[in-house]
């Protein structure tokens, strides 16, 4: 039997005859994986990930070419994704270190709990919508990293770089905000 046999039978609703194409394809596509991201878990995930993808998308294969190219196009894209988002973590962590958040955490310990809230409120408007609500669900609603996938409905990377970016950014905007008001009083 062909793979465009196999494809027919899931398109049909046959989902298991897509555990042929796993089964066919799984050695070549941890490679392709492997090759891009030169550790085994991660190209492990990458690869589940890409199964899954190919899965769901698999009646937008039109047959021009190959199905084994078309599933390690995938392969690659997923790779590089994660790749890319395993060098934002990286670099997130590396710059997290970077921002003197006990300075800010002293400086807003230090105002009354009402003023707090209204410089919180001032710059959380200032901000970007995905990462003030990112920082409002985690900070605020006191809600963990899944739940607020689930409210946003984002992948947990790209919640992880809102709430990177959004501490970036927040720090940035309340010292900016804080001078402003110290400036105003003396």
């Amino acid at each position: 039997m062909t793979d465009k046999f196999y494809i027919q039978k899931v398109i049909e609703g046959h989902a298991e005859s897509f555990r042929f194409l796993i089964d066919r394809y799984k050695d070549k596509a941890f490679s392709v994986a492997y090759s891009v991201l030169r550790n085994k878990t991660i190209a492990e995930d990458a690869v589940q990930e890409s199964f899954i993808k190919a899965f769901n998308k698999i009646s937008t294969f039109r047959g021009d070419a190959a199905f084994s190219t078309w599933l390690m196009r995938i392969v690659v894209n997923e790779s590089i994704k994660e790749l890319r988002r395993r060098k934002m973590e990286i670099e997130g962590q590396k710059n997290i270190a970077n921002i003197d958040e006990l300075n800010i955490n002293n400086s807003v310990k230090l105002l009354k709990e009402e003023e707090q809230k209204t410089f919180i409120e001032k710059t959380l408007k200032k901000m970007p919508q995905q990462e003030a609500l990112t920082l409002q669900l985690f900070y605020i609603d006191e809600m963990n990293l899944k739940e607020i996938v689930d409210v946003m409905q984002i992948k947990l990377g790209h919640i992880k770089v809102l709430l990177f970016r959004g501490r970036k950014r927040f720090y940035g905007l309340l010292k900016t905000e804080l001078k402003h008001e110290l400036t105003d009083i003396i």
